[in-house]
């Protein structure tokens, strides 16, 4: 097990780096460690519930205030963006942000397949074992993995 999850918190799926899960009365919010804002892009990319015309949130120390773009006028490689929220015609929303470490966060009331894509594809995680499965699944749906 990872050394930043603990087996006394049943909101914390044991990978590397860990997911933290926040219920809320009308969705969740899962948090994890991620890498660089062009891998979340590029992960965000290949996702077939999120086309190109995707609205995105902005924030770049480059301009001032926030912006909406569509997901095809993000570029990957910027290093002055600090935020971006993907916004697709999903029940779900997709957001990374530049803090000590970058953070990957899935709100509302995403499926664990799609948590567990987006969370392989913006870390160094190759793969989950069943444990970690089966604990997302029970955490974000009444479905078994």
């Amino acid at each position: 097990m990872p050394a930043d999850t603990s087996d006394d918190d049943p909101r914390t799926i044991p990978v590397d780096p860990a997911v933290h899960v926040e219920t809320f009365a009308t969705h969740q919010t899962l948090t994890w460690k991620a890498g660089s804002r062009s891998q979340f892009v590029e992960a965000v990319r290949v996702l077939d519930a999120v086309p190109p015309t995707a609205s995105v949130v902005v924030d770049d120390t480059a301009v001032a205030g926030r912006q909406r773009r569509s997901l095809s006028d993000i570029e990957s490689e910027s290093d002055t963006a600090t935020y971006l929220r993907i916004e697709p015609d999903a029940p779900w929303t997709l957001s990374w942000e530049r803090r000590t470490q970058p953070i990957v966060s899935v709100s509302g009331t995403p499926s664990a397949t799609l948590c567990r894509r987006v969370h392989r594809r913006t870390t160094d995680c190759s793969a989950w074992s069943d444990e970690a499965v089966a604990a997302l699944y029970g955490l974000t749906t009444d479905e078994t993995p």
